[in-house]
């Protein structure tokens, strides 16, 4: 077994961390050395908070076939950082789809605090924090069939349609703690799955996430954010409407869907790779909930989206100068698998916390 510099100390069960809480002093044990963020732009991981580790693992382990690479707690340096209390306890897990150096999912536990869920009993139209995760699947019924018998929902059943050049069967759906995974089995035009960590023909897992989409009431504000205040290019973008008979996997009622436009844009910081973008989706002419004053820890649900950058000073001086405000100073922090990290916080105009971290 190989262990990073940031293991402190052997990897523990899962069981007995939460069973007897793991050394003093510790933070997360790696079974892998720490991978470097290098080449990769966008977001790099998400952050789950969830009421039970056990369950979250039961969808992302056992479904998903991500395999486990760190766990731990969190330092007390973390937990300022979140907004947290010092002393809490926040217990993590870290996967990813065996290999991959990127598409991370951390789960995180805040023990001992009050929380809500930040989208809770949320609708896709909702505005406010991180509506979902997209991933690809090699089939969409059969995936969707297994994590529904996990107590898993969705907003409608698995739906066929096309955009742009693709045709695809998507269902989205909703887990215990508020999170939504978008599930895409991508029917046309064909790709290599394996760069997603998925085995063609097997109807197993899902690939690593790609793709996440903040619903906001107003598109203009997140777009203007994404593609002029951060830099980032647009790579897929416009308005869509569902054909006649009107289903959709928003959970639109049928006539809406296909009178009312959804808008969309999905942006990321490199001008040919698109993975780990970050989408502004709007649905037009309806007016739901806003969540953007939930979208903090400890509360559960898709909590931030993670993004590496070669020098976050830089990164914050142009930032800024642009009129972006930072939301949690810059602090160092040592987080696995990494290692030694320089990270920052901002809101996206819906509320969605992003965070940016250079390598040290």
């Amino acid at each position: 077994m190989r262990f990073g510099r940031a293991a402190l100390t052997p990897v523990l069960p899962l069981a007995v961390v939460l069973a007897f809480g793991a050394p003093p002093a510790a933070q997360a044990a790696c079974t892998v050395d720490e991978i470097s963020s290098a080449g990769v732009t966008g977001f790099q991981e998400a952050v789950i908070s969830v009421g039970d580790l056990d369950a979250a693992l039961n969808a992302w382990r056992d479904v998903g076939e991500f395999e486990v690479i760190c766990t731990g707690t969190q330092s007390q340096a973390e937990a300022v950082f979140w907004g947290v209390p010092a002393e809490t306890r926040i217990d993590e897990v870290v996967l990813r789809k065996p290999g991959m150096t990127r598409g991370f999912v951390r789960l995180v536990k805040f023990n001992g605090l009050p929380q809500v869920q930040i989208r809770s009993s949320g609708m896709t139209w909702d505005s406010g924090g991180i509506l979902d995760l997209y991933m690809y699947v090699d089939n969409t019924p059969a995936v969707f069939d297994r994590l529904r018998a996990l107590g898993w929902q969705s907003y409608n059943d698995p739906v066929t349609y096309s955009l742009s050049s693709f045709t695809i069967t998507e269902v989205i759906v909703r887990g215990p703690n508020g999170e939504a995974l978008c599930l895409m089995q991508r029917d046309a035009p064909p790709y290599d799955k394996t760069v997603f960590g998925l085995v063609d023909g097997s109807g197993k897992g899902f690939g690593w996430p790609f793709n996440s989409a903040l619903a906001s009431a107003d598109y203009e504000p997140g777009a203007k954010f994404f593609g002029e205040t951060l830099g980032w290019k647009m790579h897929l973008g416009g308005e869509s409407k569902s054909e006649p008979p009107g289903d959709n996997p928003l959970g639109l009622p049928k006539n809406l869907a296909i009178e009312l436009p959804r808008k969309f844009g999905a942006f990321a910081p490199h001008p040919t790779d698109r993975n780990g973008s970050i989408q502004v989706i709007t649905s037009e002419g309806i007016v739901g909930r806003d969540f953007s004053g939930r979208a903090h820890a400890p509360n559960l649900g898709i909590l931030t989206l993670r993004v590496p950058v070669p020098d976050l000073d830089a990164f914050a001086r142009d930032f800024t100068a642009k009129g972006g405000k930072i939301a949690a100073p810059a602090r160092d922090l040592a987080i696995a698998p990494y290692g030694k990290v320089k990270m920052l916080a901002i809101a996206a105009p819906n509320g969605a916390r992003i965070e940016f971290f250079e390598n040290h």
